[in-house]
Parts: structure tokens; C-alpha cells; sequence
């Protein structure tokens, strides 16, 4: 019995969908199925998604929450192997960060892409961060460690994110090396992340 069947069985209709939803994406890679096929796949009619969800789209809306939310999950588990503010547990982060984009690779476009809904996703964005907030902490502690308690953790944080991403992004449209074939897309993360930090400790001296 497949996990949305289960949480059907629990009386949870719209979450055994959204799970139903997430395994036909983790199972074929795409977002490419039907609302029909994800009711399937839970176990009840092709009529019964309705009563939750007005179409797809919206379907998809809570499938992108439960991949925030793993993606915050694994953020936690990532920086618990690390000393916090640690730059090991910075990069460890980054890490992550890639090697989520490349092995949910269906979910990670699904968390980022606009699909008409950017204003209410700024009024929730302190629910559904996906782990930012850990890197936030993870900076500012590092910077404090440091002797830099001035620094903007929320700015810096941002720079390191949007770095992160962009290789993220470059590497699933196999655009990173494409200029110079010796990149390593971990590599490079590490270089900037250590000069963008050692740029902030260094204006504290």
C-alpha cells in the first residue's frame, strides 16, 4: 500500500493527494501527470481531488510546500553534523543545496519557477523557507565567531544562496562548465562562499 493510500485511510484526503502527487513527480522526474492519475495513485476517484484542490496547478502549490519542507528538513540534518557557524557547516550547506537540485531535480524548478502566486509566497515566506533561516544563523555565527557582529546575516546569507542557486540552475541546463570544461560546480561554490566570507572577516580586522 502506497504512503498516500495510508494517510488516506487516515481521514487525510488532501495530503495523501499531495503525496500521491509527489510520487508520480519523484517516479517519472516531470510534472507531467493528471489529476486523474494522481487520485489513482490515492485510491479514490477521479472526481474526489476536487474537493480539495480547484485544478493541477493548485494541486502542485501543495506539493511545492511538502518540497520546502524537505528541503528545510534536510538543511536541519545538514548543519546538526556541524559545529554551528562552523565554515564546514556553511559548505556543507551549499552542498546540499546542489545535490537537492540534481537529485529532485522536478521538485527544485517547482520551488523556484513563478506559477502566478509570487505575492501570497512573500506573505508566507517565514513558514516556507526551506532551511534559509538556517543558513541566516549559520552566517551570523560564523561573522560573530569571527569579530564581525555588525555584518548584515540576512544580506550575506542572500549573496551565498543566490550563488548557490545559480550554479544549481546552471548545472541542470548544463551551462556551468560551458565556457571552462575544468568546473566543478562544488568546487566553485567553495571558492566563492570562502572569498565572500574571508571579505567579511577581513573588514572587521
Amino acid at each position: 500500500m502506497s504512503k498516500a493510500r495510508c494517510s488516506y485511510h487516515h481521514g487525510d484526503l488532501r495530503n495523501a493527494l499531495i503525496v500521491a502527487a509527489a510520487e508520480l513527480i519523484e517516479r517519472d522526474g516531470t510534472l507531467d501527470f493528471t489529476m486523474a492519475e494522481a487520485a489513482t495513485r490515492a485510491g479514490v476517484s477521479a472526481a474526489a481531488p476536487y474537493r480539495h484542490f480547484a485544478d493541477k496547478e493548485e494541486l502542485l502549490r501543495g506539493v511545492r510546500e511538502l518540497a520546502i519542507l524537505g528541503l528545510g528538513h534536510a538543511a536541519g540534518e545538514t548543519v546538526s553534523e556541524h559545529p554551528n557557524g562552523s565554515l564546514e557547516g556553511i559548505l556543507a550547506m551549499g552542498h546540499m543545496y546542489l545535490d537537492y537540485a540534481r537529485d529532485k531535480h522536478a521538485f527544485f524548478s517547482l520551488m523556484w519557477e513563478d506559477r502566478g502566486d509570487i505575492e501570497e509566497r512573500r506573505e508566507k515566506v517565514a513558514e516556507e523557507h526551506g532551511g534559509f533561516m538556517v543558513l541566516v544563523n549559520m552566517v551570523q555565527a560564523y561573522c560573530d565567531a569571527h569579530g564581525n557582529t555588525q555584518v548584515n546575516s540576512l544580506h550575506l546569507a542572500t549573496q551565498i544562496w543566490s550563488m548557490g542557486h545559480g550554479i544549481a540552475t546552471l548545472e541542470a541546463n548544463q551551462l556551468i562548465n560551458l565556457f571552462d570544461r575544468s568546473i566543478e560546480p562544488e568546487a566553485l561554490l567553495d571558492q566563492s562562499v570562502r572569498t565572500m566570507l574571508a571579505g567579511v572577516v577581513g573588514a572587521a580586522a
